[in-house]
C-alpha cells in the first residue's frame, strides 16, 4: 500500500517527518509531494523546489528512513479545481490513499472517489511553517523545529538574508 502527503514544505519541519514516519508505519511506501514547485523566492514560498527535495531527503536519510520505500516529487499548482484530482492521479505515481489535515483538501480529494485519512499531526501550532520562518527572519531559536539536515541547509543558504529581503521589497512578482 502506499500514501500520499503534500505539502509546500516551505521549510520541512519535525512535524513533517513525524507524519512520514507515521505513514510509513501504515503503509509499505511513501509519495512525498511537493506542491507549489513553480513558486520560490517569495514571501509565502520563499525556498526552491530543489532546495526543498534537498531538506526532504536528507532529512529522511539522517532519520534512517528506508529511502528505497519513499518518492519525493514536485508538483507544480493545477488551477482547475475539478479536475486537479484528475492532475494528482496523472502526474504522481500510483497512491492507494492521501494524507491530510486540510478539510478543503480531503473534500475535493473525497468527491473524486480518493481515500483521505486524517493524520495525527504532532504540536501542529509548534510546528507550523509560517511560524519558523518568521522566526528564522527575526533570529529566534527555530533549529529545535526542523531536522538537523534543513538546519543545515537553511544555514547554508543564508535563509535568514532571503527572508529578511523578500519580507521588505515592494516588488511583488506573482500572487497566488
Amino acid at each position: 500500500m502506499r500514501g500520499l502527503m503534500m505539502g509546500r514544505f516551505q521549510p520541512f519541519h519535525l512535524g513533517h517527518l513525524n507524519l512520514v514516519t507515521q505513514i510509513l508505519n501504515e503503509c509499505d511506501e511513501v509519495i512525498i509531494a511537493i506542491t507549489s514547485s513553480q513558486f520560490n523566492y517569495l514571501e509565502k514560498d520563499p525556498f526552491t523546489a530543489g532546495e526543498r527535495i534537498e531538506m526532504i531527503h536528507n532529512s529522511l536519510k539522517d532519520a534512517s528512513l528506508d529511502l528505497n520505500n519513499i518518492f519525493i516529487v514536485s508538483l507544480e499548482n493545477q488551477f482547475n479545481i475539478a479536475t486537479w484530482a484528475s492532475y494528482l492521479k496523472s502526474t504522481l505515481p500510483y497512491f492507494d490513499k492521501v494524507y491530510s489535515g486540510n478539510d478543503y483538501v480531503s473534500m475535493l480529494l473525497s468527491d473524486s472517489g480518493i481515500d483521505v485519512v486524517k493524520p495525527v499531526f504532532l504540536d501542529r501550532p509548534q510546528f507550523n511553517a509560517t511560524k519558523i520562518r518568521n522566526m528564522i527572519k527575526m533570529n529566534d531559536n527555530w533549529k529545535e523545529l526542523v531536522p538537523n539536515a534543513v538546519y543545515e541547509l537553511l544555514t547554508k543558504i543564508n535563509a535568514k538574508n532571503r527572508l529578511t529581503v523578500i519580507s521588505q521589497t515592494d516588488t511583488k512578482p506573482t500572487d497566488h
